[in-house]
C-alpha cells in the first residue's frame, strides 16, 4: 500500500503525511465509484464479445436439433456446439415478427429464421428486410405432414372445393399449401371463398364451429379437427413434401464479416440434423427444446411433431442452392420464384418489386463447409413407393391432369417436342406432388382395331412413364400404367375435334 501511495504522490511533491492520507482516500473513493458505474458496461461488452453468433427463433420444433446441439438457449462451453465446433451460440425467442426484424436491423441478432415459400411477401424492395439486404444462407427443414388441408367429409377431390369456404392464415406456410392444392386441381383463389384468419389456430376454430367447409392447419391441430368434426385429409405436406421449406437469413454484410463463424454454425446445425435419423437423439432433442422454449406440450407430443419434419442435410443444401448438377427436384430458386409470382398480387398482397433470388440467397456459406460426408449427410432421393396394389387401379383420384401427347402414326416413341410438352404440362406438378402415386392412362380415338388401340395406348403410357422416371429420377413403383384404347372417350368420336380430344394421356394423382 505504501508503494501505491508513493506512485500516486511522489516524495518530491513534499506533501505532509496526514494530507497524503486524506488525498489517498479521496482517490480510492473516486476509483471505487467509477468502477461501480462502469462495471455494468464493461460486463455488457465482455458478455457481447463472449458470444460468436446470436439467432432469433419462435417456438417451432424444427429448431430442436440445433438447440439440442447447443445444450439450450445460452452460449455454453459445455455444449457440443462449443466443444466440437468451437462456437459460442445464443438463441433468442421472439413471438413478434416486427421485433425480430428490428433486432436483426439493430445488430442485436446475427440471423433469424425464415420460410422460403412465403419469404417473397416480406422481400418487396420497400420492406425492411429487403432494405437490410438479408439473404438465406441455410435450409434447415421441409414440412412432411406438419401442414394439413382438412375438409368436410363430403369433399372428395380438389375440384369439389369450388365455391366452398376455406379458413386459412394468409401469409403463413398454410397459405402455400392452400395455393398448391388449388393449383393442382386447376383452381385459383377466385374459385373458392377464403376466410382469412390471424393464425392457423383461428383457422381450426372456424372449421370446428362450421364457419368454413375446409381449413389449412398444422400439427397437432389437424388431429383435433379430424376428431371433433366429420372430416378427412384432402392434401398435406406428407404428399406435397417439397413446397414448405424453412431456413435462416442474415444481412449480407454480417455474413461476410462473420463468415467463419457462420460456417461453424452451419456445420454444427447440419450435423445435429443428420443425427435426427436416430429416434433416441430426436427424443433427447425434443426434451431439450421443451425446457429451453418452455413449451407446455409434453416432450412426447413435440417428438411426434418432429417426426413430421424432414431435417435438411448438407446434400439437401447443395441441391437447394443449385450447387449440384445431378439434382432434378425443386430448388430454392424454383420455389421462391414461383411463390413470388403467386404472392405479388395474390391473396390480398400488393407488392411492387420483389427481390430476386440471386439477392435473396447466399450460397457462399454452404460452399465453404467441408467434412460432411457419408450417407448421413447425403441428399435424400425421390420418395419411395411400394408396388401398387390392385385397389390402386380403381382408387379415386384427388385430381386429374389431362394432356395431349402427340405420337407419330402407330408409334409409341416420344419426340423431343413432346418431351418438352410433358415437362411443361406435368413435370412441375409431379415434383410438387411427389408423395402421390400417379396413374397414367393412355387413350385413343375409335379409329382402327380395338385391341390394337388398347395395346398401343398402353405402350404410349409406358413411354411417358419411362421418360418421367429417366428425367426426374422418380421411383418406377410410383406409377400405374393403363391402356384404355378407345374405351374412355371424353368427346364425340364422330368429329376430328372430338377424336383429337380423345387421343390423350390422363395423369391421376392418388394417395399411396
Amino acid at each position: 500500500m505504501e508503494a501505491v501511495k508513493r506512485f500516486i504522490f511522489p516524495s518530491s511533491w513534499g506533501l505532509k503525511k496526514g494530507f497524503e492520507v486524506i488525498l489517498f482516500a479521496i482517490v480510492l473513493s473516486f476509483f471505487g465509484v467509477g468502477a461501480y458505474f462502469v462495471s455494468p458496461y464493461v460486463t455488457k461488452l465482455t458478455k457481447g464479445s463472449s458470444v460468436d453468433l446470436r439467432g432469433g427463433f419462435n417456438n417451432f420444433s424444427g429448431f430442436a436439433p440445433g438447440i439440442w446441439m447447443n445444450g439450450g438457449l445460452k452460449a455454453n462451453k459445455e455444449s457440443r456446439m462449443y466443444k466440437e465446433f468451437d462456437l459460442l451460440f445464443e438463441a433468442n425467442i421472439f413471438d413478434d415478427m416486427s421485433k425480430l426484424n428490428e433486432a436483426l436491423k439493430n445488430g442485436d441478432l446475427d440471423f433469424i429464421f425464415t420460410t422460403t415459400d412465403i419469404s417473397p411477401i416480406s422481400m418487396d424492395k420497400t420492406s425492411d428486410l429487403a432494405k437490410m439486404s438479408v439473404s438465406q444462407f441455410l435450409k434447415i427443414d421441409d414440412s412432411r405432414g406438419a401442414d394439413v388441408f382438412i375438409v368436410d367429409e363430403s369433399i372428395k377431390t380438389i375440384a369439389d372445393l369450388r365455391g366452398k369456404k376455406i379458413s386459412c392464415a394468409l401469409g403463413w406456410p398454410s397459405n402455400t399449401l392452400l395455393e398448391k392444392t388449388l393449383e393442382a386441381g386447376g383452381l385459383t383463389e377466385k374459385d373458392v371463398v377464403i376466410l382469412p384468419m390471424a393464425s392457423p389456430g383461428d383457422a381450426k376454430t372456424a372449421f370446428l364451429t362450421k364457419q368454413s367447409d375446409a381449413t389449412v392447419v398444422w400439427n397437432p391441430d389437424d388431429a383435433v379437427c379430424l376428431k371433433e368434426r366429420a372430416s378427412r385429409v384432402l392434401t398435406s405436406t406428407e404428399f406435397m413434401p417439397n413446397i414448405i421449406m424453412d431456413g435462416f437469413v442474415a444481412r449480407k454484410e454480417v455474413l461476410e464479416k462473420k463468415h467463419e463463424k457462420f460456417e461453424k454454425l452451419v456445420k454444427a446445425w447440419l450435423t445435429a440434423n443428420s443425427e435426427m435419423r436416430v429416434e433416441s437423439n430426436m427424443a433427447e432433442a425434443a426434451k431439450t427444446f421443451k425446457l429451453a422454449f418452455k413449451v407446455e406440450d409434453p416432450a412426447s407430443d413435440i417428438l411426434e411433431g418432429m417426426k413430421k419434419i424432414h431435417f435438411a442435410t448438407y446434400g439437401d443444401n447443395l441441391n437447394f442452392f443449385g450447387l449440384s448438377t445431378d439434382f432434378t427436384g425443386i430448388t430454392g430458386q424454383m420455389l421462391y420464384n414461383n411463390m413470388a409470382r403467386v404472392y405479388k398480387n395474390g391473396y390480398g398482397n400488393k407488392l411492387t418489386d420483389i427481390v430476386s433470388w440471386s439477392d435473396a440467397s447466399y450460397p457462399g456459406i454452404i460452399q465453404k463447409v467441408n467434412g460432411l460426408t457419408g450417407d448421413l449427410h447425403a441428399a435424400e432421393g425421390q420418395v419411395k413407393f411400394a408396388p401398387a396394389t390392385s385397389s390402386a387401379i380403381t382408387a379415386l383420384a384427388i385430381t386429374t391432369k389431362t394432356i395431349t401427347v402427340n405420337f407419330n402414326f402407330n408409334s409409341s416413341i416420344l419426340t423431343p417436342n413432346e418431351k418438352m410438352n410433358i415437362n411443361r404440362s406435368i413435370g412441375k406438378s409431379a415434383l410438387e406432388m411427389s408423395g402421390y402415386r400417379i396413374r397414367v392412362e393412355g387413350n385413343t380415338d375409335n379409329v382402327g382395331n380395338h385391341n390394337s388401340n388398347v395395346t398401343l395406348s398402353k405402350q404410349r403410357a409406358q413411354s411417358v412413364v419411362n421418360y418421367l422416371v429417366s428425367e426426374y429420377k422418380f421411383d418406377r413403383n410410383r406409377f400405374i400404367i393403363l391402356g384404355n384404347g378407345p374405351d374412355k372417350p371424353i368427346a364425340d368420336n364422330t368429329s376430328e375435334a372430338g377424336r383429337s380430344a380423345n387421343r390423350r394421356t390422363d395423369f391421376e394423382f392418388i394417395q399411396k
